[in-house]
């Protein structure tokens, strides 16, 4: 997947009103001409990142991989489940509160502030319940196609 493909589909979760498919690829069409990334030219798919900015998507910043396997776990899970739609807030900000929340203890109220202070035991409880939240949620889904 190209740079500006990756560009694209990072900002499109943070403009309101092209979550459904359809308007999605009105958008596109729209911008390019095209409803496909996959049709476009490099310069279409960096005019839908143009028109993705104007729109109000902030740039990307490059994010270090953690040298710790067990945080590099964490973020794993979160991104997958960011990309099924589950977090209502998928973004990094949402992880630090979710883990936060699950860290908070006596000796420590306002929990763990970010994925990369873990430790090994703390990150397998939020491994754990970050499964179960997708589990729980995907089990929802398939009721509801039912």
């Amino acid at each position: 997947m190209s740079q500006s493909m990756k560009a694209i589909h990072a900002s499109r979760r943070q403009v309101a009103g092209l979550e459904d498919e359809g308007d999605w690829r009105a958008f596109l069409e729209h911008v390019t001409g095209e409803r496909s990334l996959r049709a476009m030219t490099e310069r279409q798919r960096e005019a839908v990142v143009e028109e993705l900015r104007r729109r109000g998507a902030k740039a990307a910043r490059p994010f270090r991989k953690s040298d710790k396997a067990h945080v590099r776990k964490v973020f794993a899970i979160w991104g997958g489940m960011c990309r099924e739609g589950i977090p209502d807030k998928p973004t990094r900000e949402g992880l630090r509160a979710f883990v936060a929340n699950m860290t908070r203890r006596e000796d420590r109220p306002d929990g763990v502030g970010d994925p990369e202070w873990l430790d090994p035991r703390d990150a397998r409880m939020v491994t754990e319940a970050l499964k179960g939240w997708r589990e729980r949620v995907l089990s929802k889904r398939e009721e509801a196609h039912v």
